[in-house]
């Protein structure tokens, strides 16, 4: 750090360097692209490819605030993701994206982590279970928040066949403010949910985006080769699936390190799950060794969000605007 260097030039000074609002993301990158860009990045690189650190976590001195720091790199590129947590504050989460040039260390892009977090988060998802759930007719979702639009809409953008959406939510209030966030071509499918107790039965996957810390449903409704999708609890304060979700079923995750920070699966290690019984992380899923065998009964797929996953994205969305001429 302390190494002498060269003056910037007088042109890389000049040159702004490309800032990513949510609007001009979405833009570039929409959720078939996402999807496109995760499947393309975990079939490429072995998992030794990548370098993912363990996530820092820093309380501040003197504030209600935790910050979260999470950087990826490839040969090429180097990521970071920069998370803060203020539970007193409106809003509550602030969050920013880097991409550098691993080479140079010349930063690349930078942008709004809200929501390049949520549309790789869908994309991570709906390609998980495109390997595990060869057809998707419908969908019922937890949830009316960002996370929970942008699963709908990369639920409906690699599923052509998806007819039905059912939504769970707190408040009418709530499901109208979930209808408003898709596209207006969706909004059709989108019901609301008044006794999910009956349609965990009939669904083709269960999709769930909450901070709930108790289960949001029991396993034995679901239907017998039904798909589940958890990625709201991603704390040990929060639980959305019930232990027999990982204990009966056939289960993914998008890390290894969900096991030590989801709630939900640490009440499934309390009762004897053990990670032997896991069937594969992100990189066994998507590898180029094919599509896993299914098998009977149902699967899990549950994701707390890895470092690799924002570096596929944001390598796309750099990709998109040097094409653009950004």
């Amino acid at each position: 750090p302390n190494a002498p260097t060269a003056p910037p030039s007088a042109s890389s000074m000049s040159e702004p360097v490309p800032y990513l609002t949510g609007e001009r993301l979405r833009a570039l990158l929409p959720p078939g692209e996402a999807l496109a860009a995760v499947q393309d990045f975990f079939g490429a690189h072995r998992r030794e490819d990548v370098a993912v650190p363990q996530r820092i976590h820093l309380p501040v001195p003197g504030q209600e605030t935790t910050g979260l720091y999470m950087p990826a790199a490839t040969p090429r590129y180097v990521a970071l993701k920069s998370v803060h947590l203020m539970p007193r504050r409106f809003p509550s989460v602030e969050a920013e994206v880097f991409l550098y040039d691993a080479e140079t260390g010349r930063l690349l892009c930078w942008g709004d982590g809200k929501p390049m977090t949520a549309l790789r988060t869908a994309a991570v998802s709906t390609a998980a279970t495109l390997r595990l759930l060869p057809r998707c007719r419908s969908l019922l979702v937890y949830g009316a928040g960002v996370q929970a639009a942008a699963h709908v809409a990369a639920f409906a953008a690699a599923y052509g066949e998806l007819e039905t959406v059912w939504a769970v939510t707190r408040s009418p209030a709530s499901f109208e403010r979930l209808q408003a966030a898709l596209p207006s071509a969706l909004r059709a499918r989108l019901h609301a949910c008044t006794a999910p107790e009956q349609a965990l039965g009939t669904v083709d996957c269960v999709v769930t985006t909450t901070p709930a810390p108790r289960p949001l449903f029991a396993w034995e409704r679901l239907g017998p080769r039904c798909h589940v999708v958890g990625i709201g609890s991603a704390t040990h304060a929060m639980n959305e699936l019930p232990p027999q979700a990982f204990l009966e079923g056939r289960v993914w995750l998008d890390t290894r390190g969900a096991i030590a920070e989801a709630g939900d699966l640490r009440a499934a290690l309390a009762l004897g799950w053990t990670e032997d019984r896991l069937a594969g992380d992100l990189f066994d899923l998507l590898g180029p060794g094919g599509a896993p065998q299914r098998g009977p009964g149902r699967t899990v797929f549950k994701s707390v969000g890895h470092a690799a996953q924002d570096l596929a994205v944001l390598i796309r969305l750099w990709e998109r605007l040097q094409a653009a001429g950004a």
